[in-house]
């Protein structure tokens, strides 16, 4: 279990979710404390990559009120929706020691791919794997204007965020350090009101990993198949041993239309399997409280 504070903060574009978390007596932790509190509707307006945080009044009236019904604390991670950032998996040739070298490499290799300056984006990335070819990265940004106004509104709420990270990929460390050792490949779909994100893994490293916002031109089912058919003809993978489907409210067509696509069983992630207990009021944000119980074990 990673060593953080056990708080963890879930934001979106219309609510801030606070969850507390505690060792269980099994090998599953407890969610002692789980409430959302509603944003103003035009707390965050949309721009490339990141919403620019534009009601600063209506997120900082929620941190103060989440304060003072849960007393003192003062660190906490953060997990924002994976629309928020931009994921990529890259290729060079090499990577240098000296870490604000490497970081400028990564920044000139996102060039390619991200319509903004890569000077305007906060980076981190991780080694996936080094061969004589060369290197193969995580990258994982976002506008760093908007994660900076988000400190600052936490930190003048006596917060300090230690982590920030999407919340599709907390749902799959969750996942993936439950399930067997296997070499082959297992597709994840993390569905949300407006936006789906899709990643394909072989073992434990990442192959594919796309956030697409929601539209009226094209159903869920659709986008699915879409994705499929660009998987089948991008990675040429031949087998897929398991899907696993996350989100809130489920619909069985989906998992129908995931095992027709990938002709592979499908598994739907329930809170109940990673939790030893939560609140028995608190309900509709199951994928996200999953997410939560993901930091702590990435």
């Amino acid at each position: 279990m990673r060593s953080f504070p056990p708080d963890v903060i879930v934001l979106d574009g219309g609510s801030l979710t606070h969850t507390r978390l505690a060792r269980g007596k099994s090998s599953n932790l407890q969610i002692t404390h789980a409430k959302s509190y509603r944003l103003a509707a035009d707390t965050f307006s949309p721009a490339v990559v990141t919403p620019n945080l534009t009601n600063e009044a209506s997120l900082a009236e929620a941190l103060r009120r989440l304060k003072m019904e849960t007393g003192k604390w003062d660190k906490a991670s953060l997990l924002l929706p994976d629309s928020w950032f931009r994921i990529n998996i890259i290729d060079l040739p090499s990577l240098p020691e000296k870490a604000s070298e490497a970081m400028e490499m990564v920044r000139w290799s996102l060039k390619r791919t991200i319509p903004i300056p890569p000077e305007s984006l906060r980076v981190a990335f991780t080694v996936l794997a080094k061969t004589a070819a060369g290197v193969k990265l995580l990258v994982v940004s976002a506008v760093e204007k908007t994660l900076t106004d988000i400190d600052r509104l936490f930190a003048a709420a006596g917060l300090e965020i230690i982590l920030i990270e999407p919340i599709g990929l907390n749902i799959w460390n969750a996942v993936a350090v439950r399930e067997a050792e296997t070499a082959n490949d297992r597709l994840f779909l993390y569905v949300r009101d407006d936006e789906f994100t899709t990643a394909m893994f072989r073992g434990e490293q990442p192959l594919f990993i796309r956030s697409r916002n929601l539209g009226a031109e094209r159903t869920l089912d659709q986008e699915i198949r879409l994705s499929a058919s660009y998987l089948r003809e991008t990675l040429r993978s031949d087998v897929i041993e398991q899907c696993y489907v996350a989100g809130n409210g489920i619909e069985s067509s989906i998992a129908n239309v995931l095992s027709e696509e990938f002709a592979a069983p499908v598994k739907t992630i329930a809170l109940r399997e990673f939790v030893e207990q939560s609140p028995a009021d608190f309900r509709g944000a199951d994928a996200e409280l999953v997410a939560c119980t993901g930091v702590f074990t990435g």
